[in-house]
Parts: C-alpha cells; structure tokens; sequence
C-alpha cells in the first residue's frame, strides 16, 4: 500500500492510502512519525500509523480538556472515552500528561475539596462524597479531608445566610436540619448549631 501525504490548511497533512484519505495530522507528527511522502506500508505498519494518530489525537484532546479547568484521572479518561478515543489511547495520554505534571488526582483533590468546602460551604463528608464521584482513590481523599480546614463558624454562618427564615416553625427547621445532612455535615453538629443560634435569637430578641 502506498501512503501519499497531502497537504492541508494551516499546518494539517492529510494521509491518504492507495489515493483514498484515511486520516489527517499535523506536520509535528509527520516529523516525528517518520513518515515520507509515496512511501509503501504493509497492513500492520498502517494499523501501527492509525493507533499513534489516534494517541496523538487523544493527548491532544486532553491537554484541550485540561487547558479550561483542572481534572482528576477519572474524569478526563471518561470525557475521552466520550469523544470516541479508545481505552488504550485515552490510558496513554493520561499518563503522558501526569509524567509532565499537568494531571495530578491529589492536587486536583486538594483544589476541589477546598472550593467546595469555601465557596459552597459543604461539610467534610459532602467533599468526601464528591471527591468519590470525581473517582478519587480513597487513600488520597482521606488525606485532603484530614488537612482540609473548613472555615471558622461556617455552619453558623450558612444557617445564618440561608436558613435563617426557616426556623420559626418546626417545619422550617426539620427542612433546615435534613438540608445541611445533605450539604455534608453530621448530626450532632448541626443540632448544636440550630441550637447556639435559636438561643443567640432569643437572646437579643
């Protein structure tokens, strides 16, 4: 099989194999490829060709990924296997992106735990469950979660800011109660809290 390199706009080469097109790269992966124009191929050196375009394609992608906000492993495996970059492809730009330290879990763990914690106001085991979600191994949120610092007072104020209005009924404050369970804060805290509030109220009423 012959394999004619044609060119593109801007810096694309389009390959195309006994006249028919196959794929498009960039001249970097022609230079580095080896690749020559009108050079013959066997069956096996053009499967080898497509799998390194398609790693080429997948690293690409990622770094496109990662270039708009930071990622955990996981994810960004599941948004390639998305666009349709195949398990191999998808595993090797991960870990070529991690060797050049633009995909790191704990510090994309660190990151997302301390926004959430700061700008939502979440508790520990909200950030421990969405860390799980993001596909965080475990060994690595347990030890964000330990050195994470919530801020001071921060079930005080978000009951102050959101949820003041609600607690003049027992209704009011059965929601308010089961709201901050959801939002990752454990029982007794938040019934100590409700409570130091309601007698703060009563206090300067």
């Amino acid at each position: 099989m012959k394999l004619t390199l044609q060119e593109g706009r801007a810096n694309k080469i389009h390959l195309l194999v006994d006249g028919e097109y196959r794929m498009t790269v960039d001249r970097d992966f022609v230079a580095l490829s080896g690749i020559k124009n009108n050079m013959e191929l066997s069956e096996t050196e053009l499967a080898d060709l497509a799998g390194k375009v398609n790693s080429r394609r997948a690293l690409n992608r990622a770094a496109d990924l990662l270039s708009r906000r930071d990622h955990s492993t996981s994810e960004l495996l599941q948004k390639l296997r998305q666009k349709g970059f195949d398990a191999e492809a998808s595993r090797e730009a991960a870990e070529k992106l991690q060797a050049l330290g633009y995909l790191d879990d704990r510090r994309f763990a660190e990151t997302y735990a301390a926004e959430l914690a700061h700008g939502k106001g979440f508790g520990k085991r909200r950030i421990v469950t969405e860390l799980f979600r993001k596909g965080i191994a475990r060994e690595i949120i347990d030890e964000v979660t330990e050195s994470l610092e919530l801020p001071e007072d921060a079930l005080q104020s978000l009951i102050e800011r959101k949820y003041a209005r609600n607690l003049n009924t027992e209704q009011g404050v059965r929601r308010t109660f089961n709201a901050l369970l959801r939002m990752g804060y454990a029982p007794g805290e938040i019934k100590e809290a409700l409570r130091d509030y309601m007698e703060q109220t009563e206090e300067f009423a």
